[in-house]
């Protein structure tokens, strides 16, 4: 239960650093969809040689990395916590295995001290029967066979426990374990789409020059006798 008290404290702490990321990428995320929007309105008019041009395109560029740096930070963040909460799910079921080992460990003691003790009663009075001057050591020895069966009850109850938390355990650690891996691929994903969007507006970019280049071009030969 410490434990899993720890990993609750642990989880909202770690929440709050997620939740700045979050919004971050949220305001960057806007900021982008704006610009991005208002980008060929605001060059629909423009000369591919108009400086003002180039600018706006670089500047949804400039605020589309932005966005991107800012998801994967936040994804990369989540798929961290969901390794770091699964890591912690398998050391949780681990200890959880092991103490229901030892409860068990701790039910066949009991019933083999109550067994040797029942033994030792069975002895005493066959040995009463014959000399009638044991009656005090009988009954401690019923006592101890009392407390030995209530330890053995007790290690029962508690090892039968053990397979529904078990099994409770289990399912947390399959849960965090594809919650971990959906957002490890979203991660690889992000990564593929922040290269697409970078060679996209390189090439906007490139073709802006180009266009440029061929009205110059033809401006000069226009010039010439």
């Amino acid at each position: 239960m410490r434990v899993l008290l720890l990993l609750a404290v642990a989880c909202a702490a770690y929440a709050q650093d997620l939740a700045a990321l979050r919004q971050t990428a949220e305001k960057t995320s806007a900021q982008w969809e704006a610009l991005a929007k208002g980008l060929e309105p605001r060059i629909a008019r423009l000369l591919p040689c108009d400086p003002t041009s180039r600018a706006a395109v670089e500047e949804v560029s400039h605020a589309s990395d932005a966005r991107l740096a800012a998801l994967s930070a936040y994804v990369k963040a989540e798929a961290a916590q969901a390794k770091n909460n699964t890591d912690a799910a398998k050391g949780v079921l681990a200890a959880q295995a092991a103490l229901g080992g030892g409860w068990n460990a701790e039910r066949v003691e009991a019933d083999q001290q109550r067994a040797d003790i029942e033994t030792q009663v069975s002895d005493l009075k066959e040995s009463m029967r014959k000399r009638g001057s044991l009656a005090g050591a009988e009954q401690v020895l019923i006592e101890l066979a009392n407390m030995v069966k209530e330890r053995a009850a007790k290690a029962e109850e508690q090892g039968s426990r053990k397979d529904l938390i078990n099994t409770l355990l289990g399912d947390l650690v399959v849960a965090s374990q594809v919650r971990q891996t959906a957002l490890e691929n979203q991660v690889a994903s992000l990564e593929v789409e922040t290269a697409r969007w970078i060679s996209y507006y390189t090439a906007r970019l490139s073709r802006s020059v180009t266009e440029c280049a061929i009205i110059n071009a033809g401006a000069v030969n226009k010039k010439k006798p």
